[in-house]
Formats: structure tokens, C-alpha cells, sequence
């Protein structure tokens, strides 16, 4: 617990310290700082440094990043639902990974409003999009990849991961 708050502390003296806006671009210590917020903060971390464009970024450009990791786990996840639901026998369930699929392509759409958002500084529509993106992978998809023990077990990390990004996303929007 004393560690925690020795953490917290310094984070909020290095907030206290940069000016605000920050001047300073995306380097590891902003990345740091922007994601130490998140959940997972490794999630975040990790996203931002698989993308050239962080070291570049300010607040905003890595709210964007983590918008567009979140976007391509979205991509990939309707891909591997529509495979899934090709391959089921049960047409329930079938029926249920084709839900699922169409859940995170409206939920791609949702990402793309939020990254318009972003560019446009409408921070809290921003925020909105990215909640309705995650709630579009909820509603559809969660209580089916439970309910499915044969789910290959990338798909179930990659909706971890997703789950992890939209956390991130709104924690650094909402500081915007």
C-alpha cells in the first residue's frame, strides 16, 4: 500500500511538472505517464511503442494510436468470428459468431467516429464512441465466447486485449 502511494505521488509530481498542455512529445516517459492510468498499463505501453508514430505524438496523437490498436483488434476479432461461424455445425451457434462479427464491424465504425473526434478536439463525443464501440462487442459477444469451449485461444486474448485498449482509450480521452 505505501508503495502504491510513493507511485501515485510521484506520478502526480510529474504531472505537476509538465506543463499543460504538455510540450513534450511521446517519448517513453509520456507513454509512461498517458498509460499509467489504464488497467493494463503494459497494454497501452505495448500498443503506443508498436506504432512509429507515438514517438511523434502528443496526448492527443496517442489517444489516436491507441484508438487505431483498438480499431485493428476490432478488424481482426470480426474476421475470426466470421471464420468461426463458417466453420460451426450448430446453426446457433453459427448464427451467434455472425452476431458477434457484426458487432466488431459496428464497432469499427464506432472507432473511426472516435479518431474524427479526436482530430476535431470533440473529446467527450470521442469518448462516447469508443464506450459504444466497446458496449457493440458486450452486447453481442462476451456471453457467446464464454458459452463456446472450442474458441482457439488467440480469439480469446485478442478480446482481452480489446477489452484492455477500451479501457486504456477512455482513461487517456478522458484526461484530454
Amino acid at each position: 500500500m505505501a508503495l502504491l502511494a510513493m507511485f501515485t505521488a510521484i506520478i502526480l509530481h510529474l504531472l505537476l511538472l509538465t506543463p499543460f498542455p504538455p510540450v513534450l512529445k511521446a517519448d517513453d516517459k509520456l507513454i509512461q505517464i498517458e498509460c499509467h492510468n489504464a488497467e493494463v498499463p503494459s497494454t497501452c505501453i505495448q500498443c503506443l511503442q508498436s506504432d512509429q508514430r507515438s514517438q511523434k505524438a502528443d496526448r492527443v496523437g496517442i489517444a489516436t494510436i491507441i484508438v487505431s490498436c483498438l480499431k485493428n483488434h476490432a478488424q481482426s476479432l470480426a474476421a475470426n468470428m466470421s471464420h468461426l461461424a463458417s466453420g460451426a455445425k450448430d446453426k446457433e451457434m453459427k448464427n451467434r459468431f455472425e452476431e458477434c462479427s457484426q458487432g466488431f464491424s459496428s464497432a469499427m465504425k464506432e472507432l473511426s467516429s472516435a479518431t474524427i473526434r479526436l482530430k476535431k478536439a470533440k473529446y467527450d463525443g470521442a469518448e462516447r464512441s469508443v464506450n459504444k464501440a466497446l458496449n457493440c462487442y458486450n452486447l453481442n459477444c462476451q456471453s457467446i465466447i464464454q458459452s463456446y469451449k472450442h474458441t482457439p485461444k488467440h480469439v480469446v486474448y485478442s478480446m482481452r486485449i480489446y477489452e484492455e485498449l477500451s479501457e486504456a482509450a477512455n482513461r487517456v480521452i478522458e484526461r484530454l
